[in-house]
């Protein structure tokens, strides 16, 4: 992967960043899930993504492990997708997203690898922001 690729991939990256932050800010706000600012702190975002499917923010400590931390933001994206009725099939795509973007990342290569990359990571940004949709806020959250 050139420099040029790695750019791409660092702007793609920040612009996804940016857009899923908002939608969770303002799934935080609509929920009364405080402090909806933290969307846009790493690591720190799952913190809400763990308030807004009413589990405790300390298990974001668990994300020290790897797999712990998919398996985690599955499961809390399933419930967030289940409360706000989005679940069918913006987590389906998510979860296959991730599940093919984690397999393949050793297995292809050059530009096929670019290709798979982009099409994941758009994937994965897309079914967030349908996810996370404010206008179906969550009435169970906490504060």
């Amino acid at each position: 992967m050139g420099i040029t690729d790695f750019s791409f991939f660092t702007i793609l990256s920040i612009v996804g960043w940016v857009v899923v932050g908002i939608r969770i800010m303002r799934l935080c706000d609509a929920s009364g899930v405080s402090n909806g600012w933290l969307a846009f702190v790493p690591l720190l975002n799952y913190t809400r993504w763990a308030r807004l499917a009413g589990k405790s923010p300390w298990l974001v400590l668990l994300w020290i492990i790897p797999p712990v931390g998919i398996i985690l933001s599955l499961f809390w994206l399933a419930s967030i997708a289940t409360a706000t009725a989005t679940k069918s099939p913006w987590f389906w795509a998510y979860l296959i997203a991730t599940i093919v973007g984690w397999l393949a990342s050793g297995v292809v290569h050059d530009t096929t690898q670019i290709i798979v990359a982009v099409v994941l990571m758009v994937v994965s940004i897309g079914a967030q922001w349908m996810i996370f949709d404010p206008t179906r806020p969550i009435g169970g959250a906490t504060a």
